[in-house]
């Protein structure tokens, strides 16, 4: 049986998420350290996420930054006329993708099996895989999943003829009640997975089109490889050369009628409006698949966004993440080690940035400017305060008359590529602005 690709909005079920998890145990980091609570009592409790009954480290996330990011890209994606399908590995928290769905997604991007598997119990309708499948198990599940609902939308990569013939071979050996929609993966040398020239694309493009199991509906490919802060101007570069390759072999699939129709799929967080300019909308139908921004972080797509640093918008995506630890010595003047580590903050793209200290009363504490983690390890991190401050003196930046970080302080740190944050948490407190629990976000990694 064949469907047409819809371009509706997604929908999921939000009564599906109390059966998700029930009891956040005493040893999880980010939960209370006297007793197991229930997810809807810690997320109802309004303590104090400073005040002492969390154990520290501890990361948060502010709600007014976390509504206002979901809002701007919704926002975003329709005034652009783009589809938005943000990719779920960025929290693959529950509750967070669901009011990324509710907020108007075209679909969830997955990338492993058990991404999908954790969308599906959140009951997510239409599913962007953004990867190639080429196991028999993970292919057989999936064909048993558009049996058992048949209002499930999936969509996958493809990039090699043996690609193709497995996923085809293995999809009609399981039944599958009707074919999976795929988009042709394109690459650059040296890059990630993607056909690399227009004769491989169009041999692929042409077994697709002639699989019984498969639909051949677009392109697809991603253009946020590199993450370095320190060239971001040569990097948009790059990747509109990239773009301008990608958009060169999907108008001749198009011209040759080896697609379907005119959707390309790519978009990471940090160039996507780069995508935009190489494909205009309406000629095109471009499905975004952006997953950093719903809770943007204080460091690389904090300059890269278009969105954030390097727009001109008026009102930016925030930072919503605030990893916060506490100083556990001093030893030496100028120097502290704060209670927070690899094992709690993202280090691929650049070390969790000191911003901010206080007391643990919270009666005391300013900004620290200049403050530099230069050492990182599982559960520490060694901070050289500001040059200004010696043994003894003021930190940069904090309230007159404060001394700075020292011994049973606070610290707080920026993180830079929340993908990497996410992914260290079981839960991860909600907090308003004044730090008091308001709500609660379970990841499924």
């Amino acid at each position: 049986m064949t469907r047409s690709l819809t371009f509706s909005p997604t929908s999921c079920d939000r009564g599906l998420l109390e059966g998700l998890i029930d009891t956040v145990p005493a040893c999880w980091k980010g939960s209370p350290l006297d007793r197991p609570w229930s997810l809807r009592d810690f997320a109802a409790s309004g303590i104090d996420a400073l005040g002492g009954d969390l154990p520290l480290p501890l990361l948060l996330l502010r709600e007014s930054a976390l509504s206002h990011n979901i809002a701007k890209m919704a926002h975003f994606a329709a005034e652009q006329d783009v589809l938005l399908a943000p990719h779920s590995k960025t929290t693959m928290s529950p509750e967070l993708i669901a009011r990324q769905i509710e907020a108007g997604c075209w679909a969830v991007t997955a990338a492993t099996p058990s991404q999908v598997q954790t969308l599906r119990r959140l009951g997510v309708q239409r599913i962007l895989i953004a990867n190639e499948l080429a196991e028999r198990a993970q292919i057989r599940w999936l064909a048993a999943e558009l049996e058992r609902d048949p209002d499930l939308e999936l969509l996958c990569l493809v990039d090699s003829t043996a690609g193709v013939a497995l996923l085809d071979r293995e999809l009609q050996a399981a039944h599958a009640p009707r074919p999976v929609n795929v988009l042709l993966e394109v690459g650059v040398r040296d890059g990630r997975a993607g056909v690399r020239t227009l004769a491989a694309a169009r041999a692929v493009a042409a077994d697709a089109q002639a699989a019984p199991a498969l639909d051949l509906v677009g392109v697809e490919c991603f253009e946020g490889l590199a993450m370095d802060p320190s060239r971001i101007a040569e990097t948009i570069a790059e990747v509109d050369d990239q773009l301008a390759a990608v958009h060169e072999i999907a108008e001749q699939l198009h011209r040759d009628g080896l697609l379907r129709s005119r959707l390309v799929s790519a978009g990471g967080s940090a160039f996507f409006d780069r995508v935009l300019a190489r494909f205009p909308r309406p000629e095109w139908q471009v499905a975004l698949r952006s997953g950093c921004y719903v809770s943007q972080d204080g460091g690389f797509y904090q300059q890269a966004s278009p969105l954030a640093g390097r727009g001109a918008d008026s009102s930016p995506l925030r930072d919503a993440l605030e990893l916060w630890g506490v100083v556990l010595s001093s030893p030496q003047p100028g120097v502290v080690v704060v209670g927070a580590g690899k094992r709690d903050a993202p280090f691929d793209v650049s070390p969790p940035r000191p911003v901010a200290w206080r007391s643990a009363d919270g009666t005391r504490g300013g900004e620290l400017v200049d403050a530099k983690v230069v050492r990182l390890n599982d559960q520490h991190a060694t901070i050289v305060l500001a040059a200004d401050r010696g043994a003894g003196g003021r930190a940069h930046g904090s309230d007159a008359g404060e001394s700075g970080p020292s011994v049973g302080n606070l610290v707080r740190f920026a993180i830079s590529h929340p993908c990497g944050a996410f992914d260290r948490w079981r839960v991860i407190p909600l907090v308003d602005d004044d730090h008091v629990v308001i709500g609660a976000a379970h990841t499924a990694f």
